[in-house]
C-alpha cells in the first residue's frame, strides 16, 4: 500500500540529519555523531543509512528520549537556549506539522514501550543471558543419561536406544520451554 506508514517506520517529519541536530542543538557534528552512534548500538536507535551504510536520518524524537534517558549530563555543552530562536527557515505551517509529528512520534515510542513492543537492549541481552546459560545446562545434563542409554542399547538395540533417546530429548526441550516461558513473564530461569 504507497503511502501508508508501516507501524515501526517513524515519520520524515521526525526524521533530521546529523548536521540538522548539530545545529538546532548548537553542538557540533562529530559531538551528535558519536552520541548517534553509540545510541545505535546500546539502545537500538532507529537511522536510515545511505547506499554506503553512513547515517544519513536519526529519529530525532527517539534520540532525544534516549539522550534525556541515558545521556551524561556533565558531558553536555549546549549552551543554554535563549528565549529568542531564530527566524525558522520553513513557514511557522512547516514548523507546527514538525512538531506535531515530532511529539506524535515521542507518544508512538512511550506506548511502543508501555505495551512492552519496544524493550531496552539490556532487558534483551539479560534475557539471551539466561537462556543460554538454561540451555548449556539442559545439553550438558545429557553425560547423565549414558547408564540410561547404554542399558537400553543392551536390552533393545538401536530401536531401544532410540526410544531412550526420544525420552532424553523430550525432557530438555520440556526444559528449555519452561526457561523461554518463565524469560517470557520476566521470571528469573531456576534450574
Amino acid at each position: 500500500m504507497t503511502g501508508a506508514l508501516e507501524l515501526n517506520t517513524p515519520a520524515a517529519a521526525v526524521m533530521m540529519t546529523i548536521a540538522e541536530i548539530a545545529a538546532r542543538d548548537a553542538v557540533s557534528r562529530p559531538a551528535v555523531s558519536q552520541q548517534v552512534k553509540r545510541l545505535v548500538e546500546q539502545h537500538g536507535l532507529h537511522v536510515d543509512r545511505d547506499e554506503r551504510g553512513r547515517v544519513a536520518q536519526v529519529n530525532v524524537a527517539q534520540y532525544d528520549m534516549l539522550r534525556e534517558r541515558h545521556g551524561d549530563p556533565s558531558k553536555d555543552q549546549r549552551p543554554e537556549r535563549e528565549e529568542e530562536q531564530e527566524p525558522a527557515r520553513d513557514s511557522y505551517d512547516e514548523a507546527l506539522r514538525q512538531k506535531t509529528w515530532y511529539e506524535a512520534e515521542r507518544k508512538r515510542l512511550d506506548l511502543e514501550e508501555a505495551l512492552k513492543r519496544l524493550v531496552p537492549v539490556d532487558d534483551v541481552i539479560a534475557a539471551v543471558d539466561a537462556l543460554s546459560e538454561t540451555i548449556t545446562s539442559t545439553v550438558r545434563t545429557l553425560q547423565n543419561e549414558t547408564d540410561i542409554l547404554a542399558s537400553a542399547l543392551a536390552r533393545g538395540g538401536p530401536h531401544e536406544l532410540r526410544i531412550a533417546l526420544k525420552a532424553i530429548e523430550t525432557k530438555m526441550l520440556s526444559a528449555i520451554a519452561t526457561a523461554l516461558d518463565a524469560i517470557a513473564e520476566g521470571n528469573k530461569v531456576t534450574e
